[in-house]
């Protein structure tokens, strides 16, 4: 089984996923997401939203079959094709020896695993990490981000977000994520704790 990607119409890809998943029984799905903290009315609530918007990640063994079953669902754009020209030469001088599988640009595990790593598959969802700052020196105490500060780019103290580079696609993507503090910062997270609120968006970009 290999991963791809299908571009799916804004705002529609919680639907989309659940109609791959009613239609296709051998296959997986997934909308990476992140908690991130945001201030409103004067209180701090976590927000969920997509580390890559209108984009759903499929994990299946592709044939043509499958292929034309996943363009058919309803708000389904297209598949993610990020062939270089020397992919598409090979594959033009290879076209008879080549399986239906490999017809279709897959993500490779590399890029994929670490994400998935990330994330709670049990709502796709990347939760906060907790971030100690001493003196301009980062360590991640815990949470999915543990071990990987060299990731970290930049960090906001005061709105207690940061980006965090992933490799994808290709590129380098900084991604907004949310952290907390400890709880022996009881300074800096004062406002925070006392203006917690809880808002989880079904379908949030």
């Amino acid at each position: 089984m290999r991963w791809y990607a299908i571009f799916v119409k804004t705002g529609k890809e919680e639907e989309v996923k659940q109609a791959l998943e009613r239609q296709i029984t051998s296959c997986f799905c997934c909308i990476p997401k992140r908690m991130v903290p945001e201030k409103r009315n004067g209180r701090f609530v976590h927000v969920v939203k997509k580390m890559f918007p209108s984009y759903v990640f499929i994990r299946v063994h592709m044939n043509f079959n499958l292929y034309y079953q996943i363009m058919n669902t309803s708000n389904a754009l297209y598949f993610l094709n990020f062939l270089n020209k020397r992919d598409r030469s090979f594959m033009k001088n290879s076209w008879d020896d080549m399986r239906e599988g490999d017809f279709f640009k897959w993500i490779p595990d590399e890029e994929m695993d670490p994400i998935m790593e990330l994330i709670n598959l049990k709502n796709d969802t990347m939760e906060y990490s907790t971030f100690c700052l001493k003196q301009d020196h980062l360590a991640i105490v815990d949470g999915p981000l543990m071990g990987m500060e060299s990731k970290i780019k930049k960090i906001n103290k005061r709105s207690m977000r940061a980006k965090l580079a992933i490799h994808f696609m290709g590129v380098e993507n900084l991604v907004d994520i949310g952290f907390r503090f400890p709880d022996s910062n009881a300074a800096e997270e004062k406002d925070w704790r006392n203006g917690i609120g809880i808002w989880h968006p079904s379908y949030r970009s």
